[in-house]
């Protein structure tokens, strides 16, 4: 079975992720992460044999690492890491910019993968493992207010394509899952207009009118088909 660790796993695409992990055929052993204790605490009730899960803040450096270190206690060995933690807050015009909001947002959704990957590489290496990073079109595409997210998102694109050329033995790619149905949609629609260009902020509600979100279990099983049996030659690629 592989090992693998799920960051963000307690709800949306990561629990959707952690949860095709775990169930067969694949039948995984898999370490969960994230803030919220309780929905992690259910898939270890669930999958007894195949859970252990960590509960913390993720921009505490040692969180990080003791994911590694538990996988390796737990179940002996290290075989993927999916990237998936992430917030969107702040939104706002660079010109109303908080420069200490901005580092909390990449404390979580970027500095927070350099302790996992320094203490996971020579397990990941000894394993010829993989890594996901879940990405956005925000990394590429500019919505107004969305400057702190979208560039944690273009760092993201660019540690994924730098990982797979230092580390060749760790295949590793970086995914957009494009616009899902999670909570991050409803705080868009319901929290955020008033720091968006009305236009954009009419597309986030029309794609929901139109139902023209992804459930998470979509993008979350290409994501988990990917660390599965993706081709090497793949490896530093961002895909869609």
């Amino acid at each position: 079975m592989p090992v693998v660790i799920v960051t963000g796993a307690s709800r949306g695409m990561g629990a959707a992720m952690a949860r095709k992990l775990l169930s067969a055929p694949i039948s995984a052993k898999v370490v969960l992460v994230a803030r919220t204790e309780e929905p992690l605490k259910a898939f270890a009730t669930e999958f007894p044999d195949q859970v252990a899960y960590i509960s913390g803040d993720l921009s505490k450096d040692e969180i990080n690492i003791a994911a590694v270190k538990l996988a390796i206690d737990k179940f002996g060995a290290l075989d993927g890491i999916v990237f998936n933690a992430a917030v969107l807050d702040p939104i706002a015009a660079v010109a109303k910019a908080d420069a200490a909001e901005w580092k909390k947002l990449y404390d979580i959704n970027f500095f927070s993968m350099l302790p996992a990957l320094k203490e996971a590489i020579p397990h990941l290496k000894a394993s010829k493992g993989k890594v996901i990073f879940i990405s956005s079109g925000a990394a590429h595409h500019y919505f107004y207010g969305w400057g702190a997210y979208g560039s944690s998102k273009a760092a993201t694109d660019h540690l994924a394509a730098t990982l797979a050329a230092e580390e060749p033995d760790i295949f590793t790619f970086s995914l957009d899952p494009g616009v899902m149905d999670t909570n991050m949609q409803v705080a868009l629609r319901e929290a955020h207009g008033p720091e968006m260009k009305p236009s954009e902020h009419e597309r986030f509600l029309n794609l929901k009118t139109d139902n023209a979100l992804s459930p998470p279990s979509l993008p979350g099983g290409v994501a988990i088909n990917l660390l599965m049996k993706a081709p090497m030659d793949l490896s530093g690629k961002t895909l869609r």
